[in-house]
């Protein structure tokens, strides 16, 4: 644990990484850490929040970058239905 940001800091940063690597387990356990840490559900959640925003900010550059680098736009597709048990 790094001494400077302290436990809550580190297990907001955690949870976000987490989340953002799609690693389901991590977030279990980082959920726990941080309840530890003496984070509330509602700053867990912020956390979250500040991680989805770098994720699409990510995504939209990405896309910039395809159609300034192919001439085209990324097709929103998923890999199977709207519903299913894969992409509910």
């Amino acid at each position: 644990m790094s001494q400077s940001i302290g436990p809550k800091v580190e297990e907001m940063i955690a949870l976000g990484v987490a989340y953002a690597l799609n690693c389901h387990k991590c977030m279990k356990v980082h959920k726990k850490f941080a309840r530890d840490a003496g984070l509330s559900p509602q700053e867990m959640n912020e956390a979250l929040s500040v991680a989805e925003g770098v994720i699409n900010g990510a995504r939209n550059l990405t896309k910039e970058a395809v159609e300034e680098i192919f001439g085209s736009k990324v097709e929103d597709n998923r890999c199977c239905p709207v519903g299913s048990e894969c992409c509910p």
